[in-house]
């Protein structure tokens, strides 16, 4: 089963602090998983600004017009 991705921005805006493990098997990956976590909430609400304005800016007529308002509707 998966998660919709009608809800990426808000589950990323939301999202718990990660458990002692996680963090430590991260930290010795070199990754800093709040700053990632982060990092992927402020990419994915970028995406959604560039989105609309591409979207605003797109034929009634072009043929991508449907994926990238599909795209749009999942960045909630």
């Amino acid at each position: 089963m998966s998660t919709p991705s009608t809800t990426i921005i808000t589950t990323l805006k939301t999202v718990a602090s990660p458990t002692a493990n996680t963090l430590k098997s991260a930290g010795g990956e070199g990754i800093d998983m709040p700053g990632m976590l982060a990092l992927a909430y402020n990419k994915a609400a970028e995406l959604k600004v560039c989105l609309t304005l591409i979207v605003r800016s797109t034929d009634g007529a072009d043929p991508n017009l449907t994926a990238l308002n599909n795209i749009l509707a999942s960045l909630t």
